[in-house]
């Protein structure tokens, strides 16, 4: 990790603080650390509901993560920087391929970011592990389903032990990560579940739009002794 960020968040809730990690040199650095995108408005269609090809997944966050992507690749040089999407759902991956596949038949110059040492991938919480990229984009994928309700159940999060599946999530990113979310940490309502994943989802949704800039808080690790310090 090339920014403190990336690892405070595992650090102090899956390792107990003993990582000892290089404070950086700046808290707020475009290129590096936790990125916020928050995407208002989206809808998590729930198994079950109307329509069908849309069950699992919340289009318009996969759309906002993909305009971005897209927008990125072409801006970059192949090689240059490595990019990885992670989801929550299987439903929510397929559906960012799906609108990354159509990004790709009209721009073929986005090609040479899918091939090589590191080729962009797209994979959910189940099946990322071990891999890491320079940039990651995550999409949370969770909200309000079509008639306004949210569930407290957020997929394999909610079962036991799910929380370390959060901690392989947030830890693949190199640089940056960047979080996608129409959920935000206020909307996860703890009386309601005995998750130990939802509880940690929520402080990362927090973590996330405070590092990222969304809101303000004063860090831990901004308490010295002295001024000089």
């Amino acid at each position: 990790s090339r920014h403190e960020a990336l690892i405070e968040f595992s650090n102090r809730h899956y390792y107990e603080g003993r990582l000892h990690v290089f404070p950086s040199a700046a808290r707020k650095v475009d290129h590096l650390g936790i990125s916020w995108h928050p995407t208002p408005g989206g809808i998590y269609y729930s198994a079950g509901g109307e329509p069908k090809t849309l069950e699992r997944t919340n289009p318009k966050e996969a759309q906002a993560l993909v305009d971005y992507l897209a927008a990125r690749l072409l801006a970059t040089r192949p090689g240059e920087r490595s990019f990885g999407v992670v989801t929550f759902a299987l439903g929510q991956q397929r559906a960012v391929q799906e609108l990354l596949d159509e990004r790709r038949a009209e721009y073929p110059d986005l090609e040479a970011h899918f091939t090589g040492d590191e080729p962009v991938f797209i994979k959910n919480l189940e099946n990322v592990q071990g891999d890491e990229r320079d940039e990651i984009l995550f999409s949370i994928g969770y909200a309000r389903d079509q008639k306004g309700r949210l569930r407290m159940h957020f997929g394999p999060l909610s079962h036991a032990g799910g929380e370390r599946r959060l901690n392989v999530a947030v830890t693949r990113a190199r640089q940056q990560l960047r979080v996608f979310s129409t959920l935000t940490h206020d909307q996860i309502d703890l009386s309601r579940t005995q998750s130990i994943g939802a509880a940690h989802l929520r402080d990362f949704l927090h973590y996330a739009a405070v590092h990222g800039g969304e809101e303000t808080a004063s860090p831990a690790s901004a308490k010295f002794n002295s001024p000089i310090e």
